[in-house]
């Protein structure tokens, strides 16, 4: 007799469930890997431009090129903002999504671990259908001697 497991769909529905949860996770760690790429580039130019800004202080500069300067780390500086702010949001989102895969993860395992359980127990109780049957065709054999 062949081994059902009654919670068969269920177990294909939860495993289907985890790979979607890991597909989302996956998705959210590159947009924050995207997101703090970019805030990396514009903290590295932020930090280029400060330098060159120190470079002409230190030779001497004009009135409008000093505001110029300063307008450019402002606009710079608030699109650090932007991104810190994106960046945030996609952490957040990121660790969110890997809850949901731990907990579709463990779901899955929930049921996989029960499907073992149950094979294992129709195994023995195969066994000892087995073992219950050799014994009586033995007692008839000594039976009939």
């Amino acid at each position: 007799m062949a081994f059902t497991y009654s919670f068969q769909k269920i177990l294909e529905l939860r495993k289907r469930e985890k790979e979607q949860k890991e597909q989302e996770y996956e998705q959210s760690v590159q947009q924050f890997e995207r997101m703090a790429t970019a805030l990396y580039e514009l903290l590295r130019q932020k930090e280029q431009i400060e330098k060159m800004y120190k470079e002409n202080m230190d030779q001497g500069i004009y009135v409008h090129q000093l505001q110029q300067n300063e307008k450019v780390i402002f606009q710079i500086q608030e699109k650090i903002q932007d991104v810190q702010k994106k960046t945030d949001r996609a952490r957040d989102l990121m660790y969110k999504k890997e809850d949901e895969m731990s907990e579709a993860s463990i779901e899955w395992k929930k049921y996989q671990k029960v499907k073992e359980w149950e094979k294992e127990a129709h195994h023995r109780s195969l066994i000892q259908e087995e073992e219950k049957i050799m014994d009586e065709i033995s007692t008839r054999r000594y039976a009939f001697r």
